[in-house]
């Protein structure tokens, strides 16, 4: 009877029969490059050039020439786990790829005996990831993709320091414990209902470096398929599809992968926003749409297929410069939304540069990008000039029902952003979030990269209760366990009304449904942010509606402590939080007091926050607050509130002027009259 692997192969090959004709065999050849993956031999000329001398790689030739080789060798031979893929194989193959693409760029023969003894390492694991099928076969997921692409430029990179024999071995190995366990799970995600049964591998010693934190990951084929996870296989399984192809022929193999590969990456035409936009943050943003441009070079390469229309490439980088938040600390800071940690590298935006004229991309790649490596070096073209964006306020809204609005690009620029919209891989229990940058500190945070494991205390982090955001009674909105990993919630919320008038922005953000799947009770949960950016200051106003059972709002506003110079202090006039360079002043129809979460110690200490809360429970409570950011040690800003029946009467002076509101209580939305 055939086996499930026979189906597979022969559904495989009945469907890419039928788009791929096969391919002449590509000779490995002695000289600079071995298969020409991504780009010509008529290209290194230029590229070296550019890594030895152009300043905007000054920070890689450095990061490679510290790289420790006797370290990595003693790694390599006495250290390495060949069960370990969480960390060492992840280690075996950047090793391998970035000491291959230094041979490529120098001629350095030390790194490339290094490269080979790291591929060599690699050929010694018996799996390359940590997931299986049916509990036999492995899936390539999180590290056999990056052993793949280490593999596939290693034999292309190292050109005549391989020869053809070990170069073939290499890529035979490559195939079994790579290309097909990429197949093998993008081919689950593709049609679910054929999947088995996908687990974690039990001969992996995952656990050990993460207790406790065995992922119910029988869900996956679903869950990832709109994910990060599927767009790196993707572009592995393509660009060593390509590589097996050049070197032994496009066999009934390499058409199944190719055309897997390229149904994978057509998916993500409906998983970016059409703005471009990324619902997971801005670091997996730039993860995945660095494997999509690795892809499409490797395709434009192998067949002359052109993906620039996958997605909205332009758009990625209003997304990209719209989540920057620069501060006199960490210029590369960004809106962190979710497990965003980092921002957007060099290397995509360099790449959109280089194949629309992008000047704004060009732009962001040498002003605020996050780093540049081997791929920022392969996608530069130093032709295109800059086009900085205009300077002045600015409002963005993204598809995703995330708002942001500055004053510029500068560390010194007001920044605010609220995250609403729907549920996504690693999100948080986060709607209604507010992030507020001012004077190059960020002084309302958003805490930066909680634990994954819902093993760990501090998962707390996730919830509601560990944003800057609006607890009804002490309780969040909606969120998971975890038992699944960081999958999405159920949660939702939506822009109601945004948009910008004489010397501020205003938006609305109604998250009824995501509180209303905790607290079935609740009729309307909104949150008003107004933005005064020429004062500076922030109104907060947030409403809740309730059916029957009157409630408490309590409203949280986070410091950032991870460098021990954030504090948070209260008094009778509010809330204040200080940071090095600047403090926040805070004034609310609730009475303040400071708080950490009941997490760790060393955790909690580093995410303190001061919360208001309403007076007395009520049916329909109001809760105004507004936020004074000023340089320095500040004093000179001041808010008094009067609350009246209807809603409440505000008055703000600041150096950069005065402003008068008065908030109607009128319904689920407050209404505001400003003058001033």
């Amino acid at each position: 009877m055939p086996s499930r692997r026979d189906f597979l192969h022969r559904s495989g090959l009945a469907a890419s029969g039928l788009l791929l004709a096969p391919r002449l065999v590509w000779p490995a050849r002695p000289g600079d490059l071995a298969l020409e993956l991504l780009f010509s031999a008529e290209a290194l000329p230029a590229l070296r050039a550019h890594y030895a001398a152009d300043p905007l790689f000054r920070p890689l030739r450095a990061e490679l020439a510290a790289f420790d080789r006797a370290a990595e060798r003693r790694f390599l031979r006495e250290e390495v786990r060949l069960d370990d893929h969480l960390v060492h194989l992840r280690r075996v193959s950047e090793a391998a790829r970035r000491m291959a693409f230094l041979y490529l760029m120098t001629g350095d023969a030390d790194a490339a005996a290094l490269a080979v003894e790291a591929v060599r390492t690699l050929m010694r694991y018996p799996a390359w990831d940590y997931f299986l099928e049916a509990g036999t076969e492995t899936l390539g997921l999180q590290r056999a993709p990056g052993a793949v692409i280490a593999t596939a430029c290693g034999a292309d990179w190292l050109g005549d320091a391989v020869d053809d024999a070990e170069r073939d071995a290499w890529l035979r190995t490559m195939a079994r414990r790579g290309c097909e366990p990429c197949f093998r799970s993008l081919y689950g995600m593709r049609h679910p209902d054929r999947v088995v049964g996908w687990t974690m591998d039990p001969a992996s010693n995952y656990l050990e470096h993460r207790p406790g934190d065995y992922l119910d990951v029988s869900r996956w084929p679903v869950i990832l398929d709109r994910t990060n996870l599927k767009a790196v296989p993707a572009a592995a399984l393509t660009l060593g599809a390509a590589a097996y192809a050049r070197r032994f022929g496009a066999d009934g193999d390499a058409r199944r992968w190719l055309e897997q590969a390229r149904h994978s990456l057509g998916t993500f035409r409906h998983r970016f926003a059409p703005d471009g936009s990324y619902d997971e943050g801005v670091s997996y943003a730039d993860y995945t749409a660095r494997h999509l441009a690795l892809a499409a070079d490797a395709l434009r390469r192998y067949d002359g297929t052109d993906l620039f229309d996958l997605i909205n490439w332009p758009g990625l980088i209003d997304y990209a410069a719209a989540t920057t938040l620069p501060t006199a600390a960490d210029r590369h800071a960004i809106v962190n939304f979710g497990d965003a940690g980092s921002g957007f590298s060099a290397a995509v935006p360099l790449w959109i540069a280089r194949r629309a004229r992008d000047g704004r991309a060009q732009w962001f790649a040498r002003t605020h990008a996050d780093g540049v490596d081997e791929w920022a070096l392969l996608w530069y073209d130093p032709s295109v000039p800059p086009a900085p964006p205009p300077p002045g306020p600015s409002l963005w809204r993204s598809d995703l029902g995330w708002i942001v609005g500055r004053t510029g690009y500068a560390a010194g620029d007001l920044v605010v952003a609220l995250r609403s919209g729907g549920p996504a891989n690693h999100e948080h229990a986060d709607r209604g979030a507010l992030i507020v940058k001012a004077f190059g500190e960020v002084l309302v945070a958003d805490p930066y990269r909680p634990p994954y494991s819902a093993a760990d205390p501090a998962w707390m982090l996730r919830t509601t209760a560990g944003h800057s955001a609006l607890l009804i009674d002490g309780q969040g909105h909606q969120y998971h366990d975890g038992a699944e990993g960081t999958n999405p919630s159920d949660a939702e919320a939506r822009l109601v009304r945004y948009g910008e008038r004489d010397g501020y922005f205003f938006w609305t953000s109604d998250a009824t449904p995501a509180y209303r799947l905790a607290l079935p009770d609740v009729a309307s949960v909104t949150r008003t942010v107004l933005v005064f950016h020429a004062l500076p200051a922030v109104v907060v106003l947030d409403k809740v509606m309730k059916r029957a059972v009157p409630s408490r709002l309590q409203a949280r506003f986070f410091a950032d402590n991870r460098d021990g110079r954030g504090r948070v202090a209260v008094s009778a006039e509010g809330f204040r939080i200080t940071r090095l360079g600047a403090v926040l002043h805070g004034v609310s129809t609730g009475a303040a007091t400071a708080g950490r979460l009941p997490i760790p110690e060393a955790t909690a200490r580093r995410h303190p926050f001061a919360e208001v809360e309403t007076p007395a429970p009520h049916l329909n409570p109001l809760l105004v607050t507004v936020l004074l950011p000023e340089r320095g040690t500040g004093g000179a800003a001041s808010a008094t509130l009067r609350p009246h029946d209807d809603g409440a009467a505000v008055a703000i002076r600041t150096a950069g002027g005065s402003r008068a509101l008065r908030v109607f209580d009128t319904g689920a939305i407050p209404e505001v009259a400003v003058s001033g």
